[in-house]
C-alpha cells in the first residue's frame, strides 16, 4: 500500500510536470540509485536546485541510515508518500526528492520567491525610528517580528487557507498576555474557515473572521491593518493579536476599540509632551471633519441667530447656483471621484495634474457660480484631515456620519445634528470588539487610568513594568 501511494505521487508529478511549464523535473542517480528531483520554476531557483543535485550525486549516504537526512543536513524538509501533500509542497515552492529505495519522498524547503526590500511604507511614514516595513512574504514577516521580540513566550500558529490557493497564514500572539479566549476564537475560525481562494489577501481572510450581513454594513472597523514591524510589535506586547497573511504586506491587529485607532507611531518617537500634543490635536481635527461641515450648514440657515461675533461665519458673499446642501453634497462625492482618478494616474503625471487640476477646479467653481469660497474651504480641509487617522477604514466611516449629519441638518436644524450625534453614538455602543468587548472602552465601561493613557502619551512598553515594580 505505501509503495502504491509513492509511486501514485511521483505518476501526479510526472503529469504535473508535462502539462505546467513552470514545474520542472530532473533525473539523475546517486550511487546506483535512481532519483527524481521536483521543483517550482521561480519559487526555487535553478541555482538552488543545481546545488541539491550536485550534492546529491557526490555524497556518499551510509546505506544503513536515512538517505534524506544525510543530503538535507541544513535545510528543513519533511518526508511523506501521500500523493496530495507532495502536490502541493511542490506547488507552494518547494523541492521534492524521489529515491529509490526509500519508502517516502522528502519535500525540502528552498523557496526563494520573488521580492521586493523591506522599504518603509508610504502610508505610515515617520520622522523618527526604523525605516522597515512589511513585505509579501511571511517569512520575512515573521524574520522582522522575531528581530524585535526575543522571547519564548512568543507563538506562531500557521495555516493554510484557500481550497484553490492554499495561502500560509499566520496567527501571532505573546503567550500569557494576549486574552486566552481571544486566541482560541480566532484559532478556530481560521481552521474552519471555508475559502475557495484567497486571492485578496488579507481583505478575504477578514471577512472569514466576521462572516454574515451585519457585521459588513456597520461602518466600523474591528481591525486595524499595519505594514510596520515596530508597531505590530508594540501591539503584541500590549496583548492584541496578529494575522499574517502571505502575499500582503498588511497584518491584521485585533481586537481593536475605536480609540486605539488613534495611536500613532510617531507619538512614541517624540518626548511626552510632544507625543500628547499631537495625539489631542489628531482626536480634536478628526472631530472637527465631522462637524465642520453641519454646522456651517446650519449657520448659513440660521444666521441671524448668531451673535455679532460669530455673524461672518454665516454670511456668503456673491450669488450662487446650488444650494449649499447640495454644494457640500456635490464636493464630497467629487474628491472621492478624484481620489479613485489619482489612484490610476501615472507617477509622472500626478504631481502636475493634481495642482492644475486643483487650481483649475477650485477657480471655475467660485466663478462660474456654482459654488461659494467657503464651500471650497471647508471641503478641503475637511478632505486632508480625513487622513489624520492612518486608518482608511475609520475615515470611511466618520465620512459616512458627516454626509448622514449634512442631509440630517437641512432637513430638521439643530435637531438633525443632535439626533444624528445620538444615533452614531448609540451605534457606536452597539458595536463590539473582536473578542466580544465594548467598542468605546475605556469610555464605556469608564476606565479612568486606561483614558488617561490614550488621551496622555506614555512610556510604551512601561507601563507594565511599573505596576510590577508596586506590587512587588
Amino acid at each position: 500500500m505505501e509503495t502504491k501511494l509513492l509511486e501514485e505521487a511521483k505518476k501526479k508529478l510526472d503529469k504535473l510536470s508535462e502539462t505546467d511549464s513552470g514545474v520542472k523535473k530532473s533525473g539523475f542517480d546517486i550511487r546506483g540509485r535512481k532519483c527524481s528531483l521536483f521543483w517550482l520554476g521561480g519559487a526555487c531557483d535553478n541555482v538552488s536546485a543545481a546545488a541539491l543535485i550536485g550534492s546529491c550525486r557526490q555524497s556518499e549516504p551510509d546505506p544503513e541510515a536515512n538517505v534524506y537526512s544525510q543530503i538535507f543536513l541544513s535545510v528543513e524538509f519533511f518526508c511523506s508518500r501521500d500523493p496530495e501533500k507532495l502536490r502541493d509542497a511542490v506547488l507552494s515552492g518547494m523541492c521534492v526528492l524521489f529515491c529509490e529505495g526509500e519508502s517516502e519522498a522528502a519535500a525540502a524547503d528552498l523557496r526563494r520567491f520573488p521580492a521586493r526590500g523591506i522599504e518603509e511604507p508610504d502610508k505610515s511614514k515617520t520622522l523618527r525610528g526604523p525605516h522597515e516595513g512589511f513585505t509579501e512574504a511571511l517569512g520575512a514577516n515573521l524574520a522582522l517580528i522575531r528581530k524585535r521580540i526575543r522571547s519564548e513566550t512568543l507563538r506562531a500558529e500557521r495555516f493554510t487557507l484557500g481550497r484553490l490557493t492554499k495561502t500560509e497564514a499566520a496567527l501571532v500572539y505573546m503567550d500569557g498576555r494576549a486574552d486566552e479566549k481571544t486566541v482560541v476564537a480566532i484559532r478556530k475560525k481560521l481552521s474552519r474557515a471555508k475559502l475557495n481562494a484567497v486571492s485578496m489577501a488579507q481583505e478575504t481572510v477578514a471577512e472569514a473572521l466576521f462572516p454574515g450581513r451585519l457585521p459588513r454594513l456597520n461602518p466600523f472597523p474591528k481591525l486595524r491593518f499595519v505594514e510596520r514591524p515596530d508597531t505590530a510589535c508594540a501591539m503584541l506586547v500590549e496583548g492584541k493579536v496578529l494575522v499574517i497573511c502571505d502575499t500582503s504586506p498588511a497584518v491584521i491587529v485585533l481586537p481593536m476599540s475605536v480609540f486605539d485607532f488613534f495611536e500613532e507611531t510617531d507619538d512614541y518617537y517624540f518626548p511626552s509632551l510632544t507625543g500628547t500634543y499631537m495625539r489631542v490635536v489628531r482626536l480634536l481635527v478628526f472631530l472637527a471633519t465631522v462637524y465642520l461641515a453641519p454646522v456651517w450648514l446650519w449657520a448659513t440657515m440660521h444666521a441671524d441667530v448668531l451673535p455679532d461675533l460669530l455673524g461672518f461665519v454665516g454670511k456668503i458673499d456673491g450669488p450662487y447656483t446650488l444650494p449649499i446642501f447640495l454644494q457640500l453634497l456635490v464636493i464630497e462625492f467629487a474628491i472621492d471621484g478624484l481620489k479613485l482618478a489619482s489612484l490610476n494616474t501615472p507617477s509622472t503625471l500626478s504631481n502636475s495634474l493634481s495642482v492644475v487640476g486643483g487650481l483649475l477646479l477650485g477657480d471655475y467653481a467660485v466663478k462660474s457660480g456654482w459654488f461659494v469660497p467657503q464651500t471650497i474651504l471647508y471641503s478641503a480641509f475637511t478632505a486632508m484631515a480625513n487622513f489624520v487617522p492612518s486608518n482608511l477604514e475609520l475615515g470611511y466611516c466618520f465620512k459616512f456620519e458627516r454626509i448622514s449629519l449634512i442631509i440630517l441638518t437641512q432637513l430638521f436644524g439643530l435637531w438633525g445634528i443632535a439626533g444624528g450625534t445620538l444615533l452614531f453614538f448609540a451605534l457606536t455602543c452597539l458595536t463590539k470588539t473582536a473578542d466580544g468587548k465594548s467598542y468605546l472602552y475605556p469610555l464605556i465601561p469608564f476606565d479612568r487610568k486606561a483614558l488617561l493613557r490614550i488621551l496622555v502619551r506614555t512610556g510604551k512598553g512601561r507601563e507594565e513594568l511599573d505596576r510590577e515594580k508596586q506590587e512587588f
